[in-house]
């Protein structure tokens, strides 16, 4: 039994990535065989629910495990509106069952309020500098006393986060991808290099302008790009996009980026480099991998750039200069793209949503086992 819980409504069919992950962890506790007990939706919703199942998960708290998946604000803020005295509710929520005897684990999916800094004076940037990061930080606090098991993108996450978990399992769990039941793509040179980069555009944590420019340089190379459409509204300018001579921008999601990926020869992730990067691994990186698409990345992005590199799955660009030499070199040797393509091929069951919630109740059900010097051993 896994009580999955989360601030707000799951979302099966989203192009955001913090609705896409809670949707595919949830269904994918249900496929490999685990009854799932679900407190999700908006505060009085959650409140309702947990009210209906409460006898029922205290009584078998030792049968089952707690698993929750964060959102970008702290769960309090999400009772703001209708019932601010029940600002703590979810915090106390997760303290009950641990109390009870469930194994408590929660993916802390971000901790963006430790880089942001909006310029500017009114409300909006005050929010932002001040109210979140304080929020954020009394988050932590509740969870640092709650959880047997925190689970981060990447375990080096953990380096910037102001609470140590000294008592907690700190786990990576990445994303997945869904399990694909077609072929990869087989890369023919004498049509081009197809690129597609799915994600936010946002300057200066998203910004991919120098590779735009420096692959739009070669025509033997075609660039996809698949944004929403709030993103290009806001920043769309920046980028000049000019569908004549320049990427083509797209909207799509859910099933309707099928088609695109089944068209992409090699993923991009390449942005300017800033510190956020270092540990993030992103959606895209793992859909790309299920349809066994190799991958171009920055090197800023370290815990992912490793992974590549590792796996053997892609290539680490320094720059832009690097990523038009890169392009114009696997334009002359096809058969590295091919080589990659094999080694995505050979990984890409590995990194499913199904495997990521085997995972997560594996390390639930053992941390109970742990004492505190083997926490700290097992740390991974």
């Amino acid at each position: 039994m896994v009580v999955f819980h989360h601030p707000k409504r799951l979302h099966a069919e989203s192009n955001v990535a913090s609705l896409i992950r809670p949707a595919r962890m949830h269904e994918a506790f249900s496929r490999i065989g685990e009854e799932v007990l679900e407190i999700t939706g908006s505060g009085p919703e959650r409140e309702k629910k947990w009210a209906a199942l409460k006898s029922r998960i205290i009584s078998e708290a030792g049968e089952g495990v707690f698993y929750s998946e964060s959102v970008n604000v702290p769960p309090a803020l999400t009772w703001l509106k209708k019932k601010p005295h029940r600002m703590n509710f979810d915090y106390r929520l997760i303290q009950s069952l641990r109390n009870a005897g469930m194994p408590t684990g929660l993916f802390y999916r971000d901790i963006h309020w430790g880089f942001e800094r909006p310029r500017g004076g009114g409300l909006w940037p005050y929010i932002k500098n001040k109210c979140i990061p304080a929020f954020g930080r009394q988050e932590l606090k509740y969870y640092e006393r709650s959880l047997d098991v925190l689970f981060l993108p990447d375990v080096r996450m953990a380096d910037y986060l102001p609470l140590s978990f000294a008592r907690s399992e700190i786990f990576s769990l990445p994303p997945g991808g869904e399990d694909q039941d077609y072929p990869a793509r087989q890369f023919s040179p004498e049509g081009g290099i197809n690129l597609l980069y799915v994600g936010n555009i946002a300057p200066p944590i998203y910004d991919l302008r120098g590779f735009l420019a420096a692959g739009m340089k070669d025509e033997n190379v075609r660039i996809k790009v698949i944004t929403r459409e709030r993103a290009l509204k806001l920043h769309g300018s920046l980028y000049e996009f000019d569908d004549t001579c320049g990427p083509q921008v797209i909207h799509a999601q859910g099933q309707e980026l099928q088609q695109h990926y089944q068209e992409a020869d090699i993923a991009l992730c390449v942005w300017e480099g800033v510190e956020y990067h270092r540990f993030v691994m992103p959606v895209k990186v793992y859909e790309s991998i299920a349809h066994g698409i190799p991958l171009i990345v920055s090197s800023s992005a370290e815990v992912l750039s490793r992974f590549v590199e590792r796996e053997g799955i892609g290539w680490v660009v320094q720059n832009s200069d690097e990523f038009a030499m890169l392009l114009r070199r696997l334009a002359e040797h096809p058969e590295e793209v091919a080589k990659r393509q094999k080694a995505v091929e050979k990984i890409r069951h590995l990194h499913t949503w199904d495997q990521r919630a085997r995972e997560v109740v594996e390390a639930l059900r053992r941390a109970r086992t742990d004492t505190p010097h083997e926490i700290e051993l097992t740390r991974k």
